[in-house]
């Protein structure tokens, strides 16, 4: 069968006639169409040093594609970007034909699948929208295939006509010696409209990815080996880091916490607490409702804000984990209190704070006071 090629503004198209793809051909030819780079055939990790000027394109915002194989059992290398990316949002239209496989690998390392899954009643992670397992020879048989997500919802309309996808990722994070802190999440898939991952991790590269372990940035793929796709629109924009927005709420709720304490403010410091929340004591060796505990502090407020003491506390991190609704905050506390006409008591403690967001605040659903510990110790974290 003769290859056809295509034009489109700012893309690599490899276009075969196809069964079943004539509608797609037809919404496309009509397109006011520019200079773009021809391509012959899909990116593949075999054939990198040999094709990649050839089969790499640019990926420059907004653009159309349109990617075919002759048959479902013909195999194509997977078409990939020059471009690599890291925080990413992707949108894009698809149609697959009947019994059609494929996916988006971010940074060609996570993929999220994309399959005719119209009409299942039950699906897994191998279904649209969902996120591919990760497979492990050197575990036990039937255990191999582990980790990957399913979709919330089935929400594959029915093969041969257009549909969406919105992928939001958040990069693997590193510390300075390169040791990953934080894996890959997808904060939010949505597919038709419809949300079907929130908030989901991968410990590290799903199956039959392009590349393997993990890195802060990396091409955007389009599987090419397990049947026909066609995209007629594909937009990519590079996010923010969100990190240090999150940080500075963060920051902002421990701000609040120690300005309760100081004004004797309780409904505010009551405030920073979830109403389930948990208080660990590691010197006593107890666990209880933090409602209880705020019951017994509540006196010292009270104290605080008529004037008969004066109480402080401020906070130190050494870690400081998590994504955009949850938080893991660990470090040294530092409470003083003085009583009038004595001396300030000074107390270091060693803790641990789970932090939950809801409804835009963050709050405390788990503290953890460790134990205590010297002025040294809180010396050696940095403000």
């Amino acid at each position: 069968m003769k290859k056809m090629f295509t034009r489109l503004t700012g893309w690599m198209v490899c276009l075969l006639p196809l069964a079943g793809f004539a509608e797609t051909r037809d919404l496309l030819r009509g397109a006011a169409l520019a200079e773009f780079r021809e391509v012959a055939q899909w990116r593949g990790v075999s054939e990198v040093s040999a094709v990649a000027e050839k089969c790499e394109f640019e990926l420059k915002g907004e653009g159309k594609i349109l990617v075919n194989s002759t048959t479902k059992d013909k195999t194509l290398p997977y078409l990939m970007t020059k471009e690599e990316f890291g925080d990413v949002k992707i949108e894009l239209e698809f149609m697959v034909p009947k019994g059609s496989n494929a996916g988006v690998y971010v940074m060609g390392r996570y993929e999220i699948q994309i399959l005719d899954s119209f009409g299942k009643e039950k699906v897994g992670s191998g279904d649209l929208g969902g996120l591919y397992s990760r497979h492990d020879k050197g575990r036990p048989q039937g255990r191999q295939n582990y980790e990957g997500t399913p979709p919330k919802v089935n929400a594959a309309k029915a093969p041969g006509e257009w549909q969406t996808m919105e992928i939001v990722f958040r990069a693997p994070r590193f510390e300075e010696s390169g040791k990953k802190r934080k894996d890959a999440i997808f904060e939010k898939v949505l597919v038709n409209g419809q949300l079907v991952q929130e908030n989901v991790a991968t410990t590290g590269h799903t199956q039959s990815a392009p590349f393997e372990g993990d890195a802060k940035s990396g091409p955007i793929a389009i599987q090419g080996d397990h049947g026909p796709i066609a995209i007629r629109s594909y937009k990519v924009t590079p996010l923010e880091d969100g990190e240090p927005a999150r940080l500075a709420e963060l920051d902002a709720y421990w701000k609040e916490v120690s300005r309760a304490v100081k004004e004797g403010d309780f409904a505010a410091y009551q405030g920073t607490c979830h109403p389930k929340g948990v208080l660990v004591a590691g010197g006593k060796k107890a666990c209880y409702p933090l409602a209880q505990a705020l019951n017994r502090w509540k006196t010292e407020f009270t104290d605080t804000k008529a004037g008969d003491i004066e109480a402080s506390v401020d906070f130190r991190f050494s870690h400081r984990y998590g994504d955009t609704q949850t938080a893991h905050e660990s470090g040294v506390f530092l409470y003083t209190q003085r009583k009038k006409n004595a001396a300030p008591i000074e107390e270091y403690i060693a803790f641990e704070s789970l932090l939950v967001k809801e409804d835009g605040k963050w709050l405390a659903i788990m503290e953890y006071q460790i134990k205590a510990v010297t002025k040294e110790e809180w010396d050696k974290i940095q403000p």
